[in-house]
């Protein structure tokens, strides 16, 4: 399997899964901009419990399947029927003692929560057989087939969202549309994945594939929580309100890094499993990947950094208390971006232990300096501390993935380099144009994007040029 080949899989996949998410953001901006900040709060909080569930609940086994090159169809059926029941009986449950679990959750916002936390559930058992179907996609690396599925359902989640809001239904438009996204996104990877699951369950084939997805769930479950312990400290300690704020300033700047750092590894790990023995091969796709997604973020995150007045102007009618949460995650995440795919490494080389292991670490780290944080400095404290633990981590992990697969620090720096000139010219230029934007938040929204998009032209074609050519013919399959 040549460099080209892959490199040209790995780019389209990434631009195919990742084309939905841009619709999702919109949407997203008008429930903030339309509904209340301290119901977008609760929202976010059911949120957080919902996907944590659906995490624990898809049990690792999709990309144990992945992994797991000889696995056949047989543990295709077993895994469908395995994690249908336990999202089944999560969901039951749940709704059973739904009074209950929001009092435990939510306190005396319990009343407001229920109706969230119960329409939300929904998602779990959806979610939890996704894998099994996107499992089937990955493993022939048929990204196209699995965008047409993410495309569908962002379509019919921002439908849905209109309308229910024309319909007047609230903070429940979120709700529903949400369950809406998730029922037709199962649906879609289920016909363009052209495999229906058999009325078999193997305990063999179920302990082929369990071990690597235990490992697996543990993992992300812990990572789970180290993406949101800020959520949990700021609402436990500051109320929904200030968690409305951070859930704004999140969705604009990790939440998309979590959302590519998922497509990074839906794509990367097939992609890296496949060429898991080849060290040298492997260490140049992962160099390219990695400088290619720094390409891609870095001035966007840059320019976020600057023009965050701007964006908060047009969205939130009292943003002020989230301009520096918004910067302060920008950087964050501009940090976390060129890590994103050492993921990928450790399972690829059959290390999902090494991720357990990892996980655990960064969750010892962050609690006690994030309850600090907020208990100290309040929003601005968690912000702080997301930031500045985002560059040990990257410095810790980087250093695991690049013994894996032998791979020298400055090599992967030196990937670097463009991508910096980069995010540097286009914060440059957006800055210095600040002073002259229209004072309408409107006009002054459209003529940053503007601003951004010449100074990111202009950077990429003095700074970049070559390496975007390489990306292009790559992705048309023509290097």
């Amino acid at each position: 399997m040549n460099t080209g080949s892959l490199a040209t899989r790995t780019i389209r996949g990434t631009l195919w899964t990742g084309s939905a998410f841009v619709l999702q953001i919109l949407t997203t901006l008008v429930f903030y901009s339309v509904l209340a900040i301290d119901d977008m709060g609760l929202f976010e909080w059911s949120l957080f419990v919902v996907m944590l569930l659906a995490l624990l609940c898809d049990l690792g086994l999709g990309s144990a399947l992945v992994q797991k090159r000889d696995a056949g169809d047989g543990h295709f059926d077993t895994a469908f029927w395995v994690c249908l029941l336990t999202g089944a009986v999560v969901t039951l449950g749940v709704q059973w003692q739904i009074d209950w679990v929001c009092e435990w959750l939510a306190g005396p916002d319990a009343a407001g929560m229920r109706p969230i936390l119960s329409g939300m559930m929904w998602i779990v058992p959806f979610a939890a057989v996704s894998g099994v179907f996107r499992a089937r996609l990955q493993r022939d690396l048929r990204w196209s087939a699995m965008a047409s599925a993410e495309i569908a359902s962002s379509a019919a989640h921002a439908i849905s969202a209109f309308g229910l809001l024309a319909a007047n239904f609230g903070i429940l438009s979120a709700v529903y549309s949400a369950v809406v996204r998730e029922a037709v996104l199962l649906l879609g990877l289920a016909l363009t994945g052209r495999w229906r699951p058999g009325l078999g369950v193997s305990r063999a084939s179920l302990q082929l594939i369990l071990s690597f997805g235990l490992n697996l769930t543990g993992s992300r479950c812990i990572n789970y929580l180290n993406s949101n312990l800020a959520r949990i400290i700021i609402y436990n300690t500051l109320g929904p309100l200030a968690l409305g704020y951070y859930g704004f300033a999140y969705r604009l700047t990790l939440m998309p890094l979590v959302r590519i750092s998922t497509i990074i590894t839906r794509v990367f790990f097939p992609t890296f499993s496949a060429i898991q023995q080849d060290d040298a091969l492997l260490r140049r796709v992962y160099v390219k990947s990695t400088q290619a997604v720094a390409l891609a973020y870095w001035p966007a995150l840059t320019a976020v950094i600057v023009f965050a007045p701007q964006i908060i102007d047009v969205v939130l009618e009292e943003g002020s208390p989230a301009l520096w949460p918004l910067r302060l995650l920008a950087v964050a995440t501009l940090i976390k971006a060129v890590g994103a795919s050492v993921g990928s490494i450790f399972l690829a080389k059959g290390r999902a232990s090494w991720a357990l292991y990892w996980s655990l670490f960064s969750i010892v780290v962050l609690v006690p300096t994030l309850w600090l944080g907020v208990n100290h400095w309040g929003l601005i404290g968690a912000c702080v501390v997301i930031a500045a633990t985002a560059i040990l981590f990257l410095l810790l992990s980087q250093y695991l993935a690049n013994r894996l697969i032998t791979l020298s620090f400055g090599t992967y720096l030196g990937a670097l380099i463009r991508p910096s000139l980069l995010a540097l010219w286009v914060g440059a230029v957006s800055w210095i144009a600040q002073a002259w934007l229209p004072q309408a938040p409107m006009a002054g929204a459209i003529a940053a994007a503007a601003i951004v998009a010449v100074a990111g032209l202009s950077g990429l074609r003095l700074l970049a040029w070559d390496l975007c050519l390489g990306m292009w013919k790559s992705a048309r399959g023509r290097d």
